[in-house]
């Protein structure tokens, strides 16, 4: 074939350029190998793989939570009543935090210092935090947040109706002053609403005091992604979050209303947790959780009690021997045992060993002896003189309605069924009244429309102080609900007022045995907490509050 010069000339290029290809080929296979090169050898590069990969992973540790409604994820605002309290926890970070025991815990603030007459409160804020935003966390922030909400009339914190200003002292400090000296400040500065910060811009027009809530942004461990009302809300890590990060990358909490449906979704694996006030176990299907290969029961006992009120109207009720024999005729571990499963412990009193200020010394009650309780309520005049099994003063009979509810509380219907026949032994008659939750609560708090009525303490947190302020108090409005009595109530007034710890601690124990020996109310049990948790769950603690009741930032899934 002829080719003409230009021809020659352009093949000649063309095989130059493929040498040199080959060339370069080999020369960079060459130096692949040579230790001393910059370029990355291809182990080097199954190196990085490796560490990318173990990245995602870790990125990808996803875990469901069965809640029994909905998260309200779109209400979170840290200053109101709405939504979940235990996404509240999780988003917002108070200045405080619950430790064990109502032990008071640094949280946002670091430190704090308290004025000797106990009214003026000295935040030191912890730097360098930052929101889920990016945005900075700074006492002005912190003002920004209780003026949100401080002055709403319906708050009935002591912390807000008793603040008299809240001043930024540097951009790391602030101070609370109070009209009066009160020493559950710093508890009530740890509940999960709706002391807890957020921030400025998290209300439209950013930094508004009354500006419109518009998306939950805190210094929390969690950061809402996505929620469908009433399905499930989504929790993703905040990359901003101060302290210890969590294992886990998602936290999702399915709403599954029905107790029963979550012990099967449970079971199935479609939910990994489930029970504390978030969705709670049903005591009947305790066996079943014990007896699932991929399930464990976790136990602790809780903070609050379940007892029965007097109604201090009734006159019958008004007699000690009558109260006391009530309490001595009530098998308290029957109930535990047989009823509960062992889901629990017998009463010692109105709060358990968790609650501060309860001791052993001062945590005491009475006992099971229906012969006992006989030998009082003749001394109290009744006698059975027509032979019915019910004793009778003056001709009138002592009988009794026991008011109670079974919506929240399923156990207490077979509970008042033990305690009506345990009463029916020593000659007391006893009607049982199964209410609906609204008329339930209704004739506890406003008819008073009982003698008898089951109730709880409250929890955690709100223990003791709040719940006898509550319930063994009087308001401006109406007496003490549980029991009215003056020498309680001025004891009560001292605890919650004295900023010293060891008198503090005397007018609990006087508080306490007062109780007692009043007999005020009956004893019944402390119910434990209980959770399911598929083993694939590691690094599993229970917490110490029901808003917290679990450390999230500790779970992780096992073998990945």
């Amino acid at each position: 074939m002829r080719t003409n010069s230009k021809t020659n000339s352009l093949l000649t290029q063309i095989i130059f350029l493929m040498l040199l290809a080959v060339i370069m080929v080999t020369s960079g296979c060459s130096n692949s190998n040579n230790k001393n090169s910059s370029t990355p050898t291809a182990g080097s590069n199954n190196t990085a793989n490796n560490e990318a990969a173990q990245a995602a992973n870790a990125q990808d540790k996803v875990i469901t939570v069965a809640i029994s409604a909905d998260a309200g994820m779109d209400q979170l605002d840290a200053g109101a009543y709405k939504g979940s309290m235990n996404v509240h926890a999780m988003i917002y970070d108070g200045l405080v935090e619950y430790g064990e025991k109502g032990e008071i815990l640094p949280a946002l603030a670091e430190s704090w210092d308290i004025s000797e007459d106990g009214k003026v409160y000295t935040f030191h804020l912890r730097q360098g935090v930052k929101f889920s935003d990016g945005t900075e966390f700074n006492a002005e922030a912190v003002k920004f947040s209780f003026e949100r909400w401080i002055k709403d009339p319906a708050n009935s914190l002591n912390v807000a109706t008793a603040m008299q200003s809240i001043d930024v002292v540097d951009e790391h400090t602030i101070t609370m002053t109070f009209t009066k000296a009160y020493y559950p400040f710093l508890t009530e500065l740890s509940f999960a609403r709706p002391v807890r910060m957020i921030s400025p811009s998290a209300v439209e027009p950013a930094g508004d005091v009354t500006g419109k809530f518009i998306k939950a942004i805190g210094t929390g461990a969690w950061m809402a992604e996505s929620f469908t009302t009433d399905q499930e809300a989504v929790l993703i890590r905040n990359p901003y979050y101060w302290g210890e990060m969590p294992k886990l990358s998602t936290i999702i909490l399915k709403v599954i209303p029905d107790p029963q449906s979550r012990v099967l979704a449970l079971q199935s694996g479609d939910i990994d947790i489930a029970g504390g006030q978030m969705g709670k176990i049903p005591v009947e299907s305790v066996p079943v959780i014990e007896a699932a290969s991929s399930l464990s029961l976790q136990k602790a006992p809780g903070t609050n009690s379940h007892f029965m009120i007097f109604n201090y109207n009734t006159p019958a009720l008004q007699d000690l021997n009558v109260r006391k024999a009530i309490n001595l005729a009530i098998n308290k571990k029957s109930i535990v045992n047989d009823l509960m499963d062992g889901i629990g412990s017998v009463a010692k009193g109105l709060f358990p060993l968790t609650v501060p200020y309860v001791t052993d010394s001062n945590n005491t009650w009475y006992g099971f002896d229906p012969a006992e309780a006989k030998q009082l309520l003749a001394d109290a005049g009744y006698s059975d003189s027509n032979g019915d099994g019910i004793v009778e003063q003056a001709g009138t009979p002592l009988e009794l309605n026991f008011v109670l509810q079974q919506a929240e509380f399923p156990e207490w219907k077979s509970i008042s069924e033990l305690i009506q026949s345990e009463l029916k032994e020593i000659g007391i008659a006893v009607n049982l009244q199964v209410l609906e939750p609204n008329a339930y609560y209704d004739a506890l708090w406003t008819t008073k429309a009982y003698d008898l009525i089951m109730y709880r303490t409250y929890d955690d947190a709100y223990n003791p102080h709040a719940f006898l302020l509550s319930l063994f108090h009087e308001t401006e409005e109406a007496p003490a609900v549980v029991w009215s009595d003056a020498g309680l109530e001025s004891l009560i007034d001292t605890a919650v007022g004295t900023t010293d710890l060891q008198e503090r601690q005397s007018a609990y124990d006087s508080i306490f045995t007062k109780l007692y020996q009043e007999a005020m109310f009956a004893a019944i049990y402390f119910p434990d907490d209980i959770m399911a948790v598929n083993k694939r769950i590691t690094g599993f603690k229970a917490g110490y509050t029901t808003f917290s009741p679990i450390f999230w930032n500790q779970l992780d899934i096992g073998g990945e």
